[in-house]
């Protein structure tokens, strides 16, 4: 029997010959599904002459479909848009990840294209996915026996580094001008750089008075972010790599060059990989919100997207006082996913993957030490996840891995069928966080 038709509508607009072109995919079933159950998948064009005008079905276009399987292109041919026969039948049977992409083909046949507003050239396209039975979904890798001590050590290297950290103060954000203290903070930590971020404090905040919320930055190289936001509370933001913030982009950019691929960086060795550092500032962050006068001892929360969801998730795995991880899009996840006995897509920066080229043993060695999915067994915290069903940065499998070995009573996930790496923001989290707080 067929379930609820479960429709989501992805815009992608074009203006090219003053049309725009919508596409809207959908499935006859639940994003979840059993093994061998078929989902239907199919695709509406419509199109309109104007910015006001109505969108009217457009029948008779050709429309490539390609069906990815665990992150592996399996199969494509093309439908008409508006025909009766143009649905995409397909199952599994086994736990894993079905995606499908649209792409508006032109009269050739070659792939539509327009250009958006600063002249790039973009094609009409449009995805979904669906998950089946990814309850039975687990690691790929064992997580090592000596988890616990390799990270223990790092911590007591960590705290032979005496904390010491310098405030700058500098004029916050306009949401928090006079309402807040901004400072940039420089804080003394292990490994080549220090904990580099943006703090701000409430201009009224007495001792012991407020919850404290860090957050962390996904992949790129930025300055740390000034907060925005207006509940009192003592604010964070960690940039990811220990560098001044406030500098003109220009020096971003040269940073970016400087710094290269670094998610790859030392990955031969668990003592040498990059993210050794980056989890020190993690915890050297969480150690100075704590010593602030301000917090009231009870709530800490880490937050990020991608590379930020992982280290907050490396957060909440090694220190016990935070109590919300709030994430989306996480990465650093089943790294081995492609060793698992069904082999599938690992999780962003993709160590290695087995299934196109054989590993380097020396990655297969220290990924296990880096997966947040074994950082889980430490965790003490609620945990609140998002996963986009259209990601293939940060791919759905790996982040339901993770929350598989979560306990039932501690974990929430939001799942957006059509969602692409950036837009598959966990925005329930924080609401989720003040029901269990009781606020």
């Amino acid at each position: 029997m067929k379930k609820n038709l479960f429709l989501v509508s992805v815009f992608i607009l074009s203006f090219c010959y003053s049309l725009e072109y919508k596409l809207e995919p959908a499935s006859s079933g639940d994003w979840k599904l059993k093994s061998q159950e078929e989902a239907e998948f199919s695709v509406k064009l419509s199109s309109r002459d104007h910015s006001k005008a109505p969108f009217s079905e457009l029948n008779g276009r050709k429309i490539r479909y390609i069906i990815n399987v665990d992150g592996l292109k399996k199969k494509e041919g093309i439908i008409i848009s508006g025909a009766k026969d143009a649905v995409v039948k397909y199952s599994l049977p086994h736990p894993g990840w079905i995606n499908l992409n649209f792409i508006l083909l032109d009269d050739s046949g070659k792939e539509f294209e327009y250009q958006d507003k600063s002249g790039r050239k973009k094609k009409v396209s449009a995805g979904i996915g669906a998950l089946v039975e990814p309850e039975k979904l687990r690691p790929g890798m064992k997580r090592p026996d000596d988890f616990d001590q390799f990270w223990d050590a790092q911590r007591e290297i960590l705290n032979k580094v005496p904390m010491k950290a310098v405030l700058t103060e500098v004029e916050p954000a306009p949401p928090q001008k006079g309402k807040f203290r901004c400072y940039d903070v420089q804080v003394t930590c292990a490994g080549d750089m220090p904990v580099s971020g943006y703090l701000s404090v409430p201009c009224d905040a007495k001792e012991k008075s407020l919850p404290a919320v860090v957050s962390f930055h996904g992949a790129g190289v930025y300055s740390s972010n000034k907060s925005i936001n207006p509940e009192p509370a003592l604010y964070l933001d960690v940039n990811s790599h220990g560098i001044p913030n406030g500098k003109p982009k220009d020096y971003y950019r040269k940073m970016k060059t400087v710094l290269g691929a670094y998610w790859h960086r030392g990955a031969e060795d668990r003592e040498t990989f990059y993210f050794r550092g980056m989890f020190f500032r993690v915890m050297r962050a969480l150690d100075y919100i704590k010593s602030r006068p301000e917090w009231n001892g009870k709530v800490l929360i880490v937050t990020g997207s991608s590379m930020g969801g992982a280290q907050s998730l490396a957060a909440a795995g090694l220190d016990s006082q935070v109590t919300h991880c709030i994430v989306s899009v996480p990465a650093l996840m089943d790294h081995g996913g492609s060793l698992a006995e069904i082999p599938r897509k690992p999780g962003w920066p993709t160590l290695f993957d087995a299934r196109r080229k054989t590993p380097i043993p020396g990655r297969v060695k220290t990924a296990p030490y880096y997966d947040n999915v074994f950082f889980v067994d430490r965790m003490k915290c609620n945990v609140y996840l998002s996963a986009g069903l259209n990601d293939f940065v940060c791919c759905p499998t790996s982040i339901y891995v993770l929350y598989n070995r979560l306990p039932a009573k501690k974990r929430s996930i939001e799942i957006y069928p059509v969602g692409a790496h950036s837009t598959s923001f966990n925005t329930r989290g924080f609401i989720h966080f003040l029901n269990d707080s009781g606020k």
